[in-house]
C-alpha cells in the first residue's frame, strides 16, 4: 500500500481488497497444482502472482516480466525487501524476447494473471514452454474466451488440459490449464 501511494501499480487500495484481489487470488494455484522447475509470469504487474507463489514454492525459480518500468522496480524493490533468492524482476515484453536462447522453451510453467485475452496471451507464452510444461492462465469465468481462443490453440499446437474453478469473494475465477499437444 505504501509503494502504491507513491507508483500507481494498482487500482486496488484498501488493505481487504489487496488481499483478497492479489494475495489471496495469487495464492489460489496451489491448490490445484504444485510447481516446480522455471517458472515464468508474463505481466506480473506489481508482482502477482509471482511473488506470492515464490514464497508459497521457494525452492523454484522465478522470472517475473513486464513491460513496465515503474512495475519492474516495484518488483525488484519487493524482492529485495523480502530477502528472496531465486526470484528476477525484468522489463522485457514477452513477443520480443521469446526468441531469445536464453528464453525460448525454457520454462516449465508459464502464470500470467489478467494480462490480455486469451488468443494474445497464449501466442505470448507458448514460445517460452519447455517441453512438457503447462500455460496456466488466471482468468475471469466464462466460456466466451475460451470459445474464442480454439483457434489459435490448433495454430500453436496447444491444448486446454485442464479448468479449475475457484471463487474469490463474489467473483468466479478459473485456472485455465494449457500443454503442447
Amino acid at each position: 500500500m505504501e509503494y502504491n501511494a507513491h507508483t500507481n501499480l494498482s487500482a486496488i487500495r484498501t488493505p481487504e481488497g489487496i488481499i483478497e484481489k492479489h494475495f489471496i487470488d495469487s495464492l489460489m494455484l496451489g491448490n490445484f497444482i504444485e510447481l516446480h522447475g522455471k517458472v515464468l509470469d508474463i505481466g506480473s504487474g506489481g508482482g502477482f502472482p509471482g511473488i506470492p507463489l515464490k514464497v508459497l514454492f521457494p525452492d523454484v525459480d522465478f522470472t517475473l516480466m513486464d513491460s513496465v518500468g515503474k512495475k519492474v522496480r516495484a518488483m525488484n524493490y519487493f524482492i529485495e525487501n523480502l530477502g528472496l533468492t531465486g526470484i528476477r524482476a525484468v522489463q522485457a515484453r514477452a513477443e520480443e524476447v521469446a526468441k531469445l536462447p536464453e528464453y525460448k522453451k525454457q520454462f516449465d510453467f508459464i502464470v500470467s494473471r489478467a494480462t490480455a485475452y486469451l488468443p494474445q496471451i497464449l501466442e505470448w507464452a507458448e514460445p517460452f514452454l519447455a517441453k512438457n510444461g503447462q500455460i496456466i492462465l488466471y482468468k475471469l469465468a466464462g466460456p466466451d474466451e475460451l470459445t474464442e481462443g480454439k483457434q489459435i490453440l490448433k495454430r500453436l499446437w496447444l491444448k486446454l488440459v485442464g479448468v479449475e474453478d475457484y471463487k474469490i469473494g463474489q467473483q468466479e475465477r478459473v485456472f485455465l490449464i494449457f500443454e503442447r499437444v
